[in-house]
């Protein structure tokens, strides 16, 4: 009897020992299964593509990231809404760069870092654009500039692209124009960064050989707000006219303290004076001011822009915003052509962005053709009457 009763014992335990293994093998089916479930299921589902957008959002020239965060809105909505790239939505994360290169630089890796883009839009500033640049070619991230124009970022290496032409371009077009204005002798006062320094270099040239004459060039260090020692040197040659390359708020000051001291000669300056900067600093004395700015385009897809932004913002668009629009949308352009299956890398992105030919946007025909600067482009000439920036017919 208790050899029988043990025989049961032994038969029940091994029954029971059969059954675990049993639901220990189902556990681990369904386990395997649920991982097999969920690693499918994140693999299929559309993640976000993120980009960057690197701009001054507070600081001497803030009205450029304001001009720009305005303009991506609208091209984010407007891509979103159509469903994104291939089914990914687009997500933007800024970065305020203020315009300075160490806060620049700082903005860049937390975007790449931290935010994983593989393209940086942005910044309008050169001084920022060449101190990233090294940074983005070492780790293969695109950055896009929407305006940084110094000759110095054409050669910025083969991860920097621009939309702008050159300020090559742009001096060129202010040296005829001074000539053909009659105004031979001229000083010349910048700003001692790759911006100011490339306009200052490129002028002198392109001036010198169409028989001008340089009678003087006063640098001036970033952030300068007093200039009355450099204005007096200038004031005693008596220049015909005064070549100004100078950040906005700075630019506006130089004028207003020129004025003050009893120069009355022209003022000639470039690209940012564009900006509502030089209005707020400089006030009335900057009435009559020449200088060049990114060329308007006034196409069809332009006017689109500017209903859009009008209605969004209350606003006129301004002719920089529609260039950050462009560079945005070229950037979503080139991670368009990326073939299927491949990863949305700096390198894929900078590829597709060296195939791009003949875009038609709202700044018109944008050419890179293996390029890193966009062809097509050039600089208006314009000038302030009544506390606004009015194009020179």
């Amino acid at each position: 009897m208790n050899q029988l009763n043990n025989e049961d014992i032994n038969t029940k335990k091994s029954g029971e020992k059969k059954m675990k293994k049993v639901w220990i093998w189902l556990s681990v089916i369904l386990f395997i299964f649920v991982v097999v479930f969920v690693f499918n299921q994140t693999k299929n589902k559309q993640t976000d593509i993120i980009i960057g957008v690197m701009t001054p959002m507070t600081g001497d020239v803030a009205s450029w990231g304001e001009m720009q965060k305005r303009a991506t809105e609208i091209a984010l909505q407007k891509i979103n809404s159509a469903g994104g790239i291939k089914g990914h939505k687009i997500k933007v994360v800024y970065e305020d760069d203020q315009a300075n290169p160490k806060i620049g630089v700082n903005a860049f890796k937390k975007l790449v870092e931290i935010d994983r883009v593989p393209i940086v839009v942005g910044s309008p500033a050169s001084n920022v654009t060449l101190a990233v640049a090294p940074i983005a070619n070492q780790i293969k991230v695109v950055l896009l500039s929407s305006g940084s124009t110094a000759t110095a970022v054409g050669q910025a290496g083969p991860y920097v692209f621009r939309i702008m032409p050159s300020d090559e371009v742009q001096s060129s077009i202010m040296a005829d124009w001074a000539k053909n204005l009659n105004y031979i002798r001229i000083a010349v006062i910048y700003e001692e960064n790759a911006w100011g320094r490339g306009l200052m270099e490129a002028f002198t040239k392109d001036f010198l050989k169409i028989g001008g004459t340089i009678i003087t060039i006063q640098p001036v260090d970033p952030g300068t707000t007093d200039f009355r020692n450099q204005l007096t040197k200038i004031k005693s040659l008596n220049p015909d006219a005064i070549y100004a390359p100078l950040y906005t708020r700075g630019a506006g000051l130089m004028i207003k303290q020129a004025k003050e001291i009893g120069i009355n000669q022209q003022i000639l300056g470039a690209d940012v004076y564009g900006t509502p900067e030089l209005i707020q600093a400089g006030g009335t004395a900057v009435e009559g001011v020449l200088y060049t700015t990114f060329g308007a385009y006034h196409g069809e897809e332009y006017q689109q822009l500017a209903r859009e932004y009008k209605e969004k913002y209350g606003i006129d668009i301004e002719t920089y915003a529609s260039y950050c629009y462009d560079t945005f949308m070229i950037a979503i352009e080139s991670i368009k052509r990326i073939p299927d299956g491949k990863e949305v890398s700096g390198a894929n992105i900078r590829n597709a962005l060296l195939s791009i030919s003949n875009y038609n946007g709202v700044t018109g025909i944008s050419n890179f053709n293996g390029k890193n600067s966009a062809s097509g482009k050039t600089f208006d000439k314009m000038t302030i009457e009544g506390g606004k920036h009015v194009p020179i017919k």
